[in-house]
């Protein structure tokens, strides 16, 4: 349980965790990422079956796929992106951070009560500001909306849960100098990341209209993202790694 202070009790306790900024930036990445999918797949699905002639469910789903907020995104879409995984990753960060080591059950439950935070500020705060009305209702379809919200954190939670349970299950030993020397490279993975991310989302919006015979905008700037967070998290971590040879280094001298 090296995530923990010692006490006076058991003076042999390890130490806090010094990778947990790692592990929630690895974690919240995937997360977030899965959660895109999930709203895109749940949007394709709506945007198939609704039909405004249709019953009631065929209507809901239509007006779910096709209300005004959504035709006002356009290209604004690829920024919004961008924000989400930008506030993905800082609810990864409070879930590491402050919720996880407190949280009991299976890695993917803790990240399911966890997201319940985000879900609830969601569709009481998120969706009257962006004109969705309370509880999504200025839509005019049903419960898709807060269903379709809950669906999509139930998936970002169970998988931030999980990934963080992994990362930290295969994570560093207890002794205090492996902990010292590999603060550095989970700081440069996750500002790798973080800077990538956004440097490949800025590169990817810029130069979708040179290649709209490729793909559109949106999902130039979501490669963008993706290949930028790629190689941002390789150069953090090798970053990390060259600082870390140093700092064992430094530590096997005073040995």
């Amino acid at each position: 349980m090296d995530r923990f202070a010692p006490t006076p009790t058991d003076a042999r306790q390890e130490p806090i965790r010094t990778d947990w900024v790692r592990i929630s930036v690895i974690a919240g990445f995937i997360a977030t990422f899965m959660m895109t999918a999930a709203i895109t797949a749940g949007f394709l699905f709506a945007n198939a079956v609704g039909d405004e002639d249709g019953g009631t469910v065929a209507r809901w789903f239509a007006a779910l796929s096709g209300n005004e907020i959504v035709d006002q995104v356009g290209d604004a879409f690829a920024v919004g992106m961008v924000i989400n995984l930008i506030v993905g990753l800082i609810w990864a960060l409070i879930y590491g951070k402050f919720a996880e080591p407190v949280l009991n059950g299976p890695g993917w439950l803790k990240g399911v009560i966890f997201a319940m935070a985000p879900f609830l500020l969601s569709i009481l705060v998120v969706f009257p500001i962006m004109g969705a009305g309370f509880l999504g209702a200025g839509i005019g379809a049903g419960p898709l909306p807060v269903l379709g919200n809950l669906i999509a954190h139930v998936v970002f939670g169970a998988v931030l849960g999980f990934f963080y349970a992994i990362e930290e299950g295969s994570g560093i030993s207890g002794d205090a100098s492996e902990h010292q020397a590999s603060a550095s490279s989970e700081r440069g993975t996750a500002l790798g990341i973080l800077i990538g991310g956004v440097v490949g989302a800025i590169g990817g919006y810029a130069i979708a209209p040179t290649m709209d015979d490729l793909a559109s905008r949106p999902v130039l700037t979501l490669a963008g993202v993706l290949t930028g967070a790629a190689i941002g998290a390789l150069i953090g971590s090798l970053t990390g790694m060259t600082t870390d040879e140093d700092t064992a280094a430094r530590a096997d001298g005073k040995r």
